[in-house]
């Protein structure tokens, strides 16, 4: 399985304390990451950004540490809104925590996780030298009045991280205006530490809805699950590991009610605490488990910005933005932003390695109606990615 991301904050217009962008830029890395406070934001923004139909999936984990690299830049009321919305608390312990982040992206265990930050600055904006002191690895100078060239090297650095698969994120219009731009990308690829076979996949009918229904490609295994009922959100629940058991795929099966309302109505009720609940209580149990392959690719411009606004970044956008901390500038503040997600889901996997559990029961998880899923990465307690799959592609 593998799914990717890139999320880029565009336009960013426009005393630092001797520490430049904290009041302690060297303390060390979190020994321990954990972003489990960081869920009610995930949640949240899904919950603004979801169509109403169709499928759909996003990375709130890349949303999130694109913000945070314009959180770094912020002082006053827009610091305020930025700690309270994407959850953080000083600028010193989140610099630790995001360079704890970044060494777990570079030394992966039992499956591929890279996550890469660029801020690009436009060589006329007068960036304080100390930014990139602290964020040597983040900072680089480009000429914004070649617009192509600009958008032609993103989309480089971003086509590179994603390994291929998001090849094209920005269009030269996009930054052609731009100071500092902003790009976040997200790779991850995991292969099931239960295999599926190739020769077992077979079409099956999907129900879309009451009376419409399609069919797709779905995958058959036979194996000890993690599994539990969700009363609060009326849906079974399944987990899917990766290889050595570091990240999982959660799957929440709405209860078919034959009503065909069944997701939106579980997706009202979804919050971080049933969620919590919904997963944090599962039996190892013996499943015949049927799950589709798919291919999803989402994107999103202005509809970005605007539930970001909903959720409480008002001045972020907005000419009330102070972003000082980076350059004496000011004026400075984000226009627009774009974002692109790419999750393929396949039968790839390792052999499946046995297991000791006792065995509750013995039943059949068919994913055959609309369903949520999401990416957990167990590291440090984050949702990677979520979605909603409602109809299979023709």
């Amino acid at each position: 399985m593998k799914a990717y991301y890139a999320f880029v904050i565009l336009n960013f217009w426009a005393q630092v304390s001797s520490q430049c962008l904290s009041e302690d830029d060297d303390l060390p890395p979190t020994p321990r990451p954990t972003l489990s406070q960081v869920t009610p934001f995930s949640l949240g923004l899904f919950r603004e950004v979801l169509p109403p139909s169709g499928n759909f999936l996003f990375s709130p984990f890349s949303v999130w540490s694109a913000l945070v690299l314009a959180y770094f830049g912020s002082r006053g009321d827009t610091k305020t809104q930025m700690e309270r919305v994407l959850r953080l608390t000083t600028k010193e312990d989140t610099l630790a925590l995001y360079r704890a982040l970044t060494q777990i992206s570079e030394s992966p265990e039992n499956y591929t996780m890279d996550l890469a930050n660029r801020i690009y600055v436009d060589n006329a904006l007068p960036l304080y030298e100390c930014v990139a002191r602290v964020l040597p690895d983040e900072v680089k100078n480009v000429d914004f009045s070649q617009a192509d060239l600009a958008a032609a090297e993103i989309n480089q650095f971003v086509n590179s991280r994603t390994k291929g698969n998001i090849p094209h994120l920005v269009e030269p219009l996009d930054v052609s205006l731009a100071r500092v731009v902003f790009v976040n990308a997200v790779y991850f690829k995991g292969l099931w530490e239960h295999q599926f076979s190739p020769r077992d996949t077979t079409r099956e009918r999907f129900d879309m809805s009451p009376g419409r229904h399609s069919s797709v490609d779905m995958m058959v295994r036979t194996e000890m699950y993690g599994f539990g009922v969700s009363e609060e959100l009326d849906a079974d629940v399944v987990e899917l590991p990766y290889r050595g058991g570091a990240a999982s795929l959660f799957v929440l099966l709405p209860r078919d009610r034959r009503t065909g309302d069944e997701l939106d109505r579980m997706l009202q009720r979804l919050t971080p605490a049933a969620l919590a609940s919904a997963v944090g209580n599962l039996t190892p149990t013996k499943i015949q488990l049927k799950f589709p392959k798919y291919k999803l690719e989402s994107s999103l411009r202005n509809e970005l910005i605007q539930a970001l606004t909903r959720l409480g970044l008002r001045d972020l956008f907005s000419p009330a933005a102070n972003l000082t901390t980076f350059s004496p500038v000011g004026g400075l503040r984000i226009t627009n932003g774009v974002h692109k997600a790419v999750m393929e889901v396949d039968e790839a996997g390792a052999e499946a390695s046995a297991g000791t559990a006792l065995v509750a029961r013995q039943l059949t998880f068919v994913c055959n109606r609309p369903f949520l899923f999401f990416i957990h990465d167990k590291m440090i307690d984050n949702i990677l990615f979520v979605g909603v799959f409602r109809e299979p592609q023709t």
